[in-house]
């Protein structure tokens, strides 16, 4: 439950007058008063329970986009736990209305979407992870350039570069993404300018996000479902979503290197490896993103989201798991993950002294561990600046977890054999 104390401060930015960094979300900015009160919204599903229409996906979304998921009528709310309940097994609804729901009970993977994410994008194809994290990158910058647009105060300035900017880092966050040149290109040259002029970059962007494969687009639409009406909030899932990504293209090429090792094959081991690290080494520019959150509005938007932590990632504890045996009561809190037959460590420690080339993927572990540990000590200072000391969710200690968990290796035992 939302205490007043909360809502009152939601309710005070979101009538600041300010649009996007600090202030309210171009959706709630906008709307009018039928779509503030959902009631369209009701009507179309009940046509598509009656069999007159398709499901109304896009304007679902976007209505908990106006409203937050916190401001969604009660009514509404229960008739989509109830499709839900008829509707399990169907192939978006099953994984997708759950997100709806879930205001009072929900957790981290409800929040970003990633039981839909892992339905529709599937996890374990490279290829469609990296769409998807091109896809968020570019309607994350795109979002930034609208709201500039409406309000160009410094803050928002700030914000729109530094998302333009994670576009043009698209090849290294995600090279498995064919990004039109001129992307990359119209962004790089929004950057060089002194102005807040985005319109060229936005005018090549958005007809590159509408040429993603369509269900790809769609799970980008789908999943940005506030709980708030801030417009940091939106901001704040795109990232963690883009996150979400990367993680599990990095788990995927864990897992794969050690298959890899184990049949000897060093080389391609070394590549997976590296092109795992590459994507890491560029996660500063995320970073930028995220520092653009006002204290203020971070304060509220942890309000909304009690309970919800990234420490419930799936893909991030993968990571761990596949490198080096951890902490047993770490294993018994993620529960159902498959920690496989052995980890990355420990299978390269059984072949560094009779394969003639263990020392190319020793160096690929080392760059990897680098990039992992300097990420994370990029979240902690993140979390330092933006929440100070307090408690983090999730029921961790927050910066002082953070920390703790910067420090650890991903191959405690590489510094043995060195």
């Amino acid at each position: 439950m939302i205490s007043e104390t909360l809502l009152e401060a939601e309710q005070k930015f979101v009538r600041s007058g300010v649009i996007g960094v600090g202030g309210t979300c171009l959706q709630a900015a906008e709307a009018t008063t039928d779509e503030l009160s959902g009631r369209n919204i009701e009507n179309a599903l009940r046509q598509w329970e009656s069999g007159h229409a398709e499901f109304p996906h896009t304007a679902l979304a976007a209505h908990y986009q106006t409203v937050g998921r916190n401001g969604v009528r009660p009514h509404l709310v229960a008739m989509l736990r109830n499709f839900h309940g008829n509707n399990r097994a169907h192939h978006v609804l099953g994984a997708w209305l759950p997100m709806t729901f879930d205001a009072q009970n929900g957790d981290y993977l409800s929040y970003v979407g990633l039981d839909y994410f892992d339905q529709v994008v599937r996890s374990d194809d490279a290829q469609r992870v990296d769409a998807f994290v091109a896809a968020a990158a570019m309607d994350l910058a795109l979002l930034e350039a609208r709201a500039l647009g409406r309000s160009a105060h410094a803050p928002q300035v700030a914000r729109a570069r530094a998302a333009t900017r994670v576009v043009t880092q698209l090849d290294r966050l995600a090279p498995d993404f064919s990004l039109d040149p001129s992307v990359a290109a119209a962004g790089l040259a929004a950057l060089a300018q002194t102005g807040a002029d985005y319109s060229s970059f936005a005018s090549v962007a958005a007809p590159a996000l509408n040429g993603v494969p369509e269900e790809i687009g769609s799970a980008v639409r789908l999943t940005l479902l506030p709980t708030t009406r801030l417009h940091d909030e939106q901001m704040f899932i795109r990232c963690i979503q883009i996150f979400e990504g990367l993680y599990r293209q990095v788990a995927t090429a864990i897992s794969r290197a050690i298959v890899d090792v184990r049949h000897g094959l060093a080389a391609t081991a070394k590549d997976r490896l590296d092109r795992a690290s590459i994507r890491l080494e560029a996660v500063p520019a995320l970073f930028r993103v995220l520092t653009t959150m006002p204290v203020d509005a971070f304060a509220i938007i942890r309000g909304f989201t009690h309970g919800r932590s990234a420490v419930q990632s799936r893909a991030f504890r993968e990571i761990e798991f596949a490198c080096a045996p951890i902490n047993p009561r770490d294993c018994e809190r993620m529960g159902n993950i498959d920690v496989g037959e052995g980890t990355l460590q420990d299978v390269y420690l059984a072949m560094r002294k009779t394969h003639p080339d263990a020392g190319v993927v020793e160096e690929s572990m080392r760059r990897l561990d680098r990039a992992w540990v300097a990420m994370k000590r990029g979240h902690w200072g993140i979390t330092l600046k933006v929440i100070g000391t307090v408690p983090g969710t999730g029921g961790t200690a927050g910066a002082s977890y953070l920390k703790h968990a910067a420090m650890m290796s991903l191959f405690p035992r590489l510094s043995e054999v060195a």
